[in-house]
């Protein structure tokens, strides 16, 4: 949800994406009465991915294992090695994280072994250094023991605003009403701030780990 315009920008000038997933399984969440399935979520999964077109894959790297709020509990190494892979088998020029801190253990998890991952060893040494590194926001970041991060890039989704809103609507597993922060109202409401401080209508905004330009 934090970068999905900025995917639907890249999809439509024709990059290809992929999309890592921690881990994706069943889960009860709150806000809804029953346990959602595997297959379910997998569905929604390509429901969503299918807005950025043919050029958009995916992989998971834990499905069915029940490992949904538990990526910390594994050793760092074992993310850290399935993420390395995936960056020296696509080499991509874009590389974006969840934004830390988050109370997430999950989001805490992936964060840690992306970075790790795409750790600066030049390409002459065999492995894929990714230029820009960035991380996404979500209107959760608010809720921290610890200081924001500053969101300091910012791209303008105000075209494709209802793509995001679409992509949320797909996964209606997680879709909430108000005034729950996964609701439309609440991410269209992020999206309308970021902009403002940009002078647009919508924007998403990205912490920035590591940008080459040039």
């Amino acid at each position: 949800m934090g970068s999905s315009g900025l995917m639907a920008r890249l999809a439509a000038g024709g990059a290809r994406l992929h999309v890592i997933y921690g881990a994706v399984d069943g889960f009860h969440h709150y806000g809804i009465e029953r346990e959602t399935t595997l297959e379910e979520r997998v569905a929604e999964i390509e429901h969503v991915l299918a807005l950025f077109g043919e050029r958009c894959t995916y992989e998971i790297a834990y499905a069915g294992e029940d490992m949904i709020e538990r990526l910390d509990s594994l050793p760092q190494r074992d993310l850290v090695d399935r993420f390395e892979a995936a960056l020296n088998q696509h080499e991509p020029e874009l590389l974006l994280l969840p934004a830390v801190p988050d109370y997430d253990q999950d989001h805490r998890a992936v964060y840690a072994a992306g970075l790790a991952a795409a750790r600066p060893i030049a390409r002459a040494f065999g492995k894929w250094l990714v230029p820009s590194v960035l991380t996404y926001e979500m209107a959760k970041l608010q809720y921290t023991g610890s200081s924001l991060p500053r969101f300091a890039s910012f791209v303008d989704i105000t075209d494709v605003i209802e793509t995001k809103l679409e992509a949320v609507r797909r996964y209606a597993t997680m879709l909430r009403p108000v005034p729950h922060i996964r609701s439309l109202e609440g991410v269209a409401a992020l999206a309308t701030v970021r902009g403002a401080e940009i002078g647009v209508r919508y924007a998403e905004a990205f912490g920035v780990v590591r940008t080459v330009l040039g």
